[in-house]
């Protein structure tokens, strides 16, 4: 892994907040579990505090599922309803696609870290054909408890498939917490859910405001010249 750390870039992308907003799959698949469970909807503020964490601790705050079975029961309606309708209400924020191919075309190992279980973070990346730019795409377990982006990277750091030196771009404080840990430079988005405080706090080592301005920057931290056809390398 070494000679490759040292011929190519390395690049991890949180999802939810980073490349996709989730906002209105989220909220929609909620008010669908609320109402089936009879369960008071929380506000949006709320919601959007949720985005980027597991959504098993974040529904064991509602009242009325301190009960554990009852708690799975909803969570698995929860993710149902954002099987059938959820991951298809999401949104590419706007100049993401180009920066993802660009980086393709330069031969870096690009991935997603998702907090998202690893099959809607797939089946998302599919629908707007990001499949065909990342390496591989990892994520939470569907069961179980959520993984934070510390673990889930400490997991890749041991099987080799990240190393120091190479950059995370996310927009919570997890994910610069969890790029700090392992040697990542920590690039923080403020187009996303976490606040800038949040994000300085956790040790960002950049924060950029808008796609463009994060591009920008890309181009100046790998000016590589673009050596792959994005579409015939990914087949």
């Amino acid at each position: 892994m070494a000679r490759n750390a040292e011929a190519t870039g390395l690049v991890c992308f949180d999802l939810d907040g980073t490349l996709v907003d989730p906002l209105l799959g989220v909220q929609n698949c909620l008010r669908k579990t609320c109402e089936a469970f009879g369960l008071p909807m929380p506000p949006e503020a709320t919601v959007r505090d949720w985005i980027g964490f597991g959504m098993r601790e974040s529904l064991s705050s509602l009242k009325g599922l301190e009960e554990p079975a009852r708690l799975e029961a909803a969570l698995d309606f929860y993710w149902e309803r954002y099987r059938e309708d959820g991951v298809f209400e999401h949104e590419l924020y706007p100049g993401v696609f180009h920066l993802l191919h660009r980086l393709k075309r330069q031969g870096h190992r690009i991935y997603i870290v998702s907090a998202k279980p690893s099959q809607f973070a797939r089946r998302i990346a599919y629908q707007f054909d990001l499949n065909l730019i990342f390496d591989d795409i990892f994520g939470s377990t569907l069961k179980g408890k959520w993984q934070p982006k510390t673990e889930v990277l400490a997991g890749l750091a041991r099987q080799g498939t990240i190393w120091a030196g190479g950059v995370f771009i996310g927009d919570r404080g997890v994910d610069m917490e969890g790029a700090r840990r392992h040697g990542l430079e920590a690039i923080g988005v403020g187009w996303g859910y976490g606040s800038r405080a949040e994000l300085e706090g956790a040790g960002a080592d950049q924060i950029f405001d808008t796609v463009p301005e994060l591009d920008a920057w890309l181009r100046v931290r790998f000016p590589q010249p673009e050596i792959h056809d994005a579409f015939t390398r990914s087949e």
